[in-house]
């Protein structure tokens, strides 16, 4: 590298590094969010069960300001997690800003596992329903109808069979929405893998994506497969409706003014993507 360039680069460092890590909304746009939580015990496993990994990751969706969030690896009353209710606790440490979805997925010690979806209480919801999904772990997704959009969150199997069932379940069930339907979770399966992934190509058949695609949401892994959180649009006729304005797979942020490394809150970065209808 050149002197003169090198030069620059490093001015573009000092400059830009507080404002790039902001991801500013614009006025009217709806900021849509996936993140797989780990149970909010840090990025390793075993992990810690405690409220300041709890406090961590919602001051990302804090400092975020997402107005629709997809969370996966929840829980809800299981005795050897102190019965907390792992979404509402995370919807509350980020401001109790969010109405709270929870879907009983699986039961896991005297309570259960599942995933979540958290709306801005500004945001009307009409119905919200839940879709339970085949897996060796059984699987739900949860279907939010709002306003002017349906949002659904979901999490996928590890199982190929069953994880191909579940996406043309969810599929079926919606394929008939007179909205723009978006998507969000971890699919368990990715767009690169060959043949286009195992479940991947029933998605595809009923649905566009529309995250960031641009190298893995799984961090610490350099291979080309380890992109599996995304956000997808239905293709129906509504969605020519909506712009897509920007959209990152969330590695730093800048959280009360000091700029944090998602990959030491879990063990998936979060993904987001802003829409205007």
């Amino acid at each position: 590298m050149s002197q003169k360039l090198w030069g620059i680069t490093i001015a573009s460092l000092l400059f830009f590094p507080i404002n790039a890590q902001n991801y500013n909304k614009e006025n009217e746009v709806i900021r849509l969010l996936s993140y797989n939580t780990h149970y909010c015990k840090g990025a390793t496993d075993p992990g810690e069960l405690t409220k300041e990994n709890i406090k961590n990751l919602a001051d990302v969706i804090r400092a975020l300001d997402a107005d629709v969030i997809a969370l996966q690896e929840l829980d809800s009353a299981a005795i050897g997690r102190g019965s907390r209710y792992l979404l509402k606790e995370i919807a509350d440490a980020s401001g109790s800003g969010y109405v709270p979805y929870y879907g009983n997925a699986a039961p896991f010690d005297k309570g259960s596992i599942g995933c979540g979806v958290l709306v801005k209480k500004n945001l009307p919801v009409k119905n919200v329903q839940y879709i339970h999904l085949p897996g060796d772990e059984t699987r739900v997704a949860i279907v939010v109808d709002l306003e002017k959009f349906i949002f659904i969150g979901t999490h996928s199997d590890l199982n190929d069979e069953k994880r191909c069932e579940g996406a043309q379940t969810v599929s079926d069930r919606i394929k008939k929405k007179d909205k723009p339907v978006f998507l969000a979770g971890d699919l368990n399966d990715s767009h690169r893998w060959p043949h286009g992934g195992i479940s991947f190509p029933v998605w595809s058949k009923n649905f566009t994506i529309i995250s960031d695609t641009v190298g893995n949401s799984i961090p610490g892994r350099i291979d080309s497969g380890a992109l599996i959180d995304y956000i997808l649009l239905m293709k129906n006729k509504k969605s020519s409706t909506v712009k897509i304005v920007q959209t990152h797979i969330l590695r730093h942020l800048t959280v009360d003014g000091k700029i944090v490394d998602t990959a030491t809150l879990s063990d998936h970065y979060p993904v987001f993507v802003d829409v205007k209808l």
